[in-house]
C-alpha cells in the first residue's frame, strides 16, 4: 500500500491509476496528512460482489423499513 497527498494525484492521475492496475497496489490518497480516498484495482468479480452488497442493503433497508427499533429505544 502507498500513501500520496491529493497534490500529488492531482497531478499524475493517469500515472497512479496505471500504477495501481499494472502493480496490483492499492494507494491511499491524504489530504492534511490523513487519510482521504482509495484508488484501488478492481476485477470484474470486485464488481459483482459491490453489485450483491449493495442489493442486499437496500432489501434490508426496505424489510425494515416503518420498523421501531426496540434494542435502541431500550437503551
Amino acid at each position: 500500500m502507498r500513501f500520496v497527498s491529493v497534490a500529488e494525484v492531482k497531478n499524475q492521475f493517469s500515472r497512479y491509476l496505471a500504477t495501481a492496475r499494472k502493480k496490483k497496489q492499492s494507494i491511499v490518497i491524504t489530504h492534511h496528512g490523513k487519510p482521504y480516498a482509495l484508488i484501488q484495482p478492481l476485477t470484474d468479480r470486485d464488481l459483482e460482489d459491490l453489485e450483491w452488497k449493495d442489493f442486499a442493503r437496500k432489501r434490508l433497508s426496505r424489510a425494515w423499513e416503518g420498523e421501531e427499533d426496540a434494542l435502541y429505544d431500550y437503551l
